[in-house]
């Protein structure tokens, strides 16, 4: 009998930071990596990790992103947006 080879690992793709998120795309959060007080204020625009959204305009120029999340478009900043991880959805 000769031994089964181990099936191979299904690839995760990386975290995409939300302000390198193409407009258009469908995104679900999956990490915040900012401190309290930034993360409760993305909270009060229902930015939470497993929240789905959608980026609908990236200002050029590092101008500011414009989301649209549990119905509301939000404008988030570069500096917030970046430490939002998301994984792109189909």
């Amino acid at each position: 009998m000769t031994p089964r080879s181990p099936e191979p690992l299904r690839q995760i793709p990386p975290y995409v930071r939300l302000d390198s998120q193409p407009e258009g795309s469908r995104a679900k959060v999956m990490e915040l990596h900012c401190g309290s007080v930034p993360a409760q204020r993305l909270a009060e625009m229902g930015v939470l990790v497993g929240a789905v959204l959608r980026v609908q305009r990236s200002a050029p120029l590092g101008g500011p992103l414009l989301i649209e999340v549990q119905g509301s478009l939000v404008a988030l900043g570069r500096h917030l947006a970046h430490g939002v991880l998301t994984r792109t959805l189909p």
